[in-house]
């Protein structure tokens, strides 16, 4: 044979080898076409421009790149989830920041305990497939101590558990989310064990109800792949419907599913009934579905979910709610042309699902989206074109400021916005 037939022969055999090793799990199993429609005429009505490149203010340029920002009560500072695994504190007046608290995972989402403005609870998640000693789940941070304390790092197995570690998610014959109004297999924590259990694999977003008792958090993907950052491609790329939503009840210790058969939730944010503050139903983004939904959990709807804003321009990431009742999301990034040509051609992601996320090109726009109060109009949108500030995952309310978290790798210091820089435009 000859040399140059040899040589090409062993690159075609090294191509197969490595075409077949990197076949990615079968979990990651892409759906059908999802085709995408034009973004909302609501949303385009409501575009204010890109206020961002122009009024954003950063602070603080030692502060990694980071996912959720905690504005604390009567104060001037904030508490800031770190990709460096740290809970940082940072004083939005001086500009001084320092590390507060190490996590023993990758935190996430944050919230304050109800009644106890020292105690914070955190979403815990592995971020880019690292190893971590402690479990992803639901933590208590006391800010006297300085110290996490898990709640909740298993949950009960709902579904069937197959041998690479996936949870089928229970589904109906429309294929449509199932929300469970009273929550399925519902357990107290101390009865979790290996048989009737399974780790939490994500703990990525929560809200908590104004009475303290439930704490709502949310599961984007639950495979032991499972991670932020770099874990969220492929989830991207499949539109896999593994998403839930678990609800944690503080006064029985118990924990129990609300929502399953979604793809990638990620922000949820509680509704609750004017007169008796009871929860009735929770907002959700469907992050890389490009939509924000609804489901009911009391009332004549009770047991519905609803897509209430469908083909956004962008990926909603984190929900947050401002003293006026108005609902704030980040679209993390711009929905870009390749975005809607892979979902409406899906015989391409096989191949995607081989190639190194970071061999793709990125994403650089990001923006806002401000609903109303019941989050039936659009009163708000600009996008950013990534010159200032890259991957805004959450816009969080507080001081008369919108903080804009960015989850980017490289980002340094913390961004807002004056909220009236957003609010003197809304009509």
């Amino acid at each position: 044979m000859k040399k140059p037939l040899l040589v090409s022969v062993g690159v075609a055999t090294i191509g197969v080898l490595l075409w077949t090793t990197s076949a990615p799990p079968s979990y990651h199993e892409p759906a059908g076409p999802r085709p995408i429609g034009p973004v909302p005429e609501a949303l385009l009505e409501a575009d204010i421009g890109d206020v961002i490149k122009s009024e954003l203010v950063t602070v603080a340029p030692e502060l990694p790149g980071h996912d959720e920002i905690l504005p604390l009560p009567g104060t001037s500072k904030v508490l800031v989830s770190a990709r460096d695994e740290w809970v940082w504190l940072v004083d939005t007046i001086t500009g001084s920041a320092e590390r507060l608290a190490y996590s023993p995972v990758s935190p996430t989402g944050a919230h304050l305990v109800p009644g106890n403005d020292r105690q914070i609870y955190f979403c815990m998640a592995r971020l880019d497939y690292h190893q971590y000693k402690h479990n992803p789940g639901l933590y208590v941070l006391d800010l006297d101590t300085k110290k996490f304390t898990a709640i909740a790092t298993r949950v009960p197995i709902t579904g069937k558990l197959r041998d690479d570690g996936l949870e089928i998610p229970n589904a109906n014959p429309s294929g449509d989310e199932m929300v469970y109004p009273k929550p399925l297999n519902e357990t107290d924590i101390d009865a979790l064990n290996e048989s009737n259990s399974r780790p939490m694999q994500f703990c990525n977003d929560l809200d908590v109800s104004p009475d303290g008792r439930y704490v709502y958090t949310t599961e984007p993907f639950s495979h032991p792949q499972t991670s932020s950052g770099l874990g969220a491609f492929p989830e991207g790329v499949t539109l896999a419907r593994n998403g839930r939503i678990w609800r944690y009840d503080t006064t029985k210790d118990a924990i129990g599913l609300v929502l399953e058969n979604n793809v990638f939730a990620d922000g949820v944010l509680i509704e609750t009934d004017a007169e008796t503050g009871e929860v009735v139903s929770l907002l959700v983004t469907e992050t890389v579905n490009f939509r924000i939904g609804r489901a009911h959990l009391r009332g004549p709807r009770a047991g519905q979910y609803d897509v209430l804003w469908d083909n956004l321009p962008g990926l909603p990431d984190g929900l947050d709610r401002d003293a006026d009742g108005r609902i704030w999301t980040a679209l993390i990034k711009e929905r870009t042309d390749l975005m809607t040509w892979v979902h409406e051609n899906p015989w391409i992601k096989p191949a995607l699902l081989r190639i190194p996320p970071e061999w793709l090109p990125p994403s650089k726009g990001t923006g806002l989206l401000t609903l109303s109060p019941d989050a039936s109009e659009i009163i708000a949108y600009s996008h950013h074109d990534g010159s200032r500030v890259l991957d805004i995952s959450v816009v969080a309310p507080g001081d008369g400021k919108l903080f804009l978290p960015s989850f980017h790798k490289d980002n340094q210091g913390l961004h807002y916005l004056p909220i009236e820089v957003i609010t003197r435009q809304i009509p």
